[in-house]
C-alpha cells in the first residue's frame, strides 16, 4: 500500500472529540489511530498504525512547546509524571530502534535468498547449493527475530501499566488542565505500545497462531485457514515445506518491509525529538 492511500485513509477517519481546548489535537490524532483495524494482522492496517504514531508524534512535539503544558509538566505536581514519560519513551524508542534493525537485516537475508534464485535460474538450475546457505541463514534469523519479538513485547508490558487515565479532579480550571495533559501523554504512550505491540506479534506470528486455532476449532478448510498467514509466515511455509512461488513470496515479503524500516525510522526520529523536548522542559 503505497503512503499516499495510507495518509488519506488516516485523514478520512474522523470521529467526534468532547476533550480539553489544548489536547484536542492529540486526542483526535489517538482516535484515528485507534479507529485502524489490527485485528486483521496484515502488513497493511499495522503499515496504516505506523503511519498514523508519526503524525501523532508530530502533534505530541507540537503540544510539548506549548507554555501551558510546559507549566503543567514542570510543576512538583507533573515531577513524578515526567520521570514516567521519560521512562516511557526511552523503552518506546529501544523498542522501534530494534524493530527497525530488524527489518534492516530481514531486507538483507531476503535480498540474499532472491540473489540466489535468480542466479538458479540464468543458471540452469545450478547454484542449489548457494541457495540451501541463503535459506538456512534465513530461517536460522527467523527463529532469532522470534525470540526477540518475545522479548520486545514484554519491555512493552513494563510501560503499559502506567497508561491509564488519570482520576477526575474538582479543583478548578488549572487542575482540569493538568489531568487533561496527563491523560493526553498517557494516552500516547498507550497507543504507541498497542501499534507496536501489533507489529511485534506480526514477526512472531503471535496472531496468526491464534487464529489458526481458532480456524480449527471451528473446523475451517485448509486454504482458509492459509489465509491468516501473514507475508513472512507465508515465506516461512514456502521455504520450510516447498520451494514453488518463492520468488513472489519474496516480493511481497520485500514490499512489506521496505513499508516498515521506512515507517520505523520516522517514528524513531520524531520519538527522539519527543524525549529531547520533555527533557527540554525539566532542564528549562
Amino acid at each position: 500500500m503505497s503512503n499516499m492511500i495510507i495518509k488519506n485513509q488516516l485523514r478520512s477517519i474522523s470521529l467526534p472529540s468532547r476533550t480539553h481546548p489544548s489536547t484536542t489535537g492529540i486526542e483526535e490524532a489517538v482516535r484515528k489511530v485507534k479507529a485502524i483495524n489490527t485485528t486483521t494482522g496484515s502488513s497493511e492496517s499495522i503499515l496504516m498504525t505506523l503511519a498514523g504514531l508519526e503524525e501523532l508524534y508530530n502533534c505530541t512535539v507540537e503540544f510539548l512547546k506549548m507554555g501551558s503544558t510546559q507549566r503543567v509538566m514542570s510543576s512538583d505536581d507533573g515531577s513524578e509524571f515526567m520521570e514516567e514519560m521519560l521512562d516511557g519513551s526511552l523503552r518506546l524508542m529501544d523498542t522501534c530502534s530494534v524493530s527497525r534493525d530488524l527489518m534492516v537485516e530481514t531486507h538483507e537475508h531476503v535480498r540474499g535468498v532472491q540473489s540466489c534464485v535468480r542466479r538458479k535460474k540464468v543458471g540452469g538450475g545450478g547454484g542449489t547449493d548457494q541457495l540451501d546457505v541463503a535459506i538456512s541463514g534465513y530461517v536460522g534469523f527467523r527463529k532469532n527475530m522470534r525470540k526477540e519479538a518475545k522479548k520486545l513485547l514484554g519491555s512493552l508490558k513494563k510501560i503499559d501499566g502506567g497508561s491509564c487515565p488519570s482520576p477526575g479532579v474538582d479543583n478548578g480550571p488549572q487542575d482540569e488542565h493538568c489531568v487533561a495533559v496527563i491523560d493526553a501523554m498517557r494516552r500516547v504512550v498507550s497507543v504507541s505500545v498497542s501499534v507496536l505491540k501489533s507489529f511485534l506479534e506480526f514477526l512472531s506470528g503471535r496472531q496468526s497462531n491464534i487464529k489458526s486455532k481458532l480456524a480449527s476449532v471451528l473446523k475451517k478448510k485448509k486454504d482458509q485457514n492459509e489465509e491468516t498467514k501473514n507475508e513472512l509466515e507465508s515465506l516461512d511455509s514456502v521455504i520450510c515445506r516447498s520451494r514453488d512461488d518463492l520468488q513472489n513470496k519474496l516480493e511481497e515479503v520485500e514490499m512489506s518491509i521496505d513499508g516498515f524500516e521506512k515507517h520505523l525510522e520516522g517514528l524513531f526520529r520524531r520519538l527522539i525529538r519527543t524525549r529531547a523536548s520533555l527533557l527540554n522542559i525539566i532542564f528549562h
